[in-house]
């Protein structure tokens, strides 16, 4: 039999009932415990939330440290630093400013379409020059056979 109040109803010890329906607000100061949590609405909690996996379908947002072993995804994203031990890709890196390291160790090609400054060059290959190629002191060991002309100056060999 149905029993309608239309006042407060108070307990002190325990309600065990089958359902409970309210078009307002469940309130507790204690622990709720609970199977399962639906809501059409908002989730929110001022302290931690434990919890084993969080699914989402939407953005997952944090304004601290997220902290964890492994991240993945298709794209990376960050306006600032990204501070990390080993970049590791199958792809490739690209950068629009400076790149600055100790070493660049490569099995394949070095490519720049401007100049190349460097220090020192060593090779156990060739140096190929499609341009003008200017060098500084060059000693050549030459056996010469006659007259030798250097940019239209004869050269007295002895």
């Amino acid at each position: 039999f149905p029993v309608t109040i239309g006042s407060v109803v108070s307990a002190s010890a325990n309600i065990t009932g089958g359902n409970l329906l309210t078009g307002g607000l469940i309130s507790s100061t204690g622990t709720v415990t609970g199977s399962n949590l639906l809501t059409g609405g908002v989730v929110s909690a001022t302290g931690n939330a434990t919890a084993g996996n969080v699914l989402t379908g939407g953005e997952v947002s944090a304004t601290g440290t997220i902290t964890g072993s492994s991240l993945l995804g298709s794209v990376v994203s960050a306006s600032a630093n990204i501070t990390g031990g080993n970049v590791l890709t199958g792809g490739q890196v690209s950068a629009t400013g400076n790149i600055t390291g100790g070493n660049l160790v490569t099995g394949g090609v070095i490519s720049a379409t401007g100049n190349a400054n460097v220090g020192n060059i060593g090779t156990a290959g060739l140096i190929t020059a499609t341009g003008n190629n200017r060098q500084g002191l060059f000693v050549i060991p030459i056996d010469v056979q006659g007259d030798l002309v250097v940019n239209g100056i004869l050269v007295q060999v002895s």
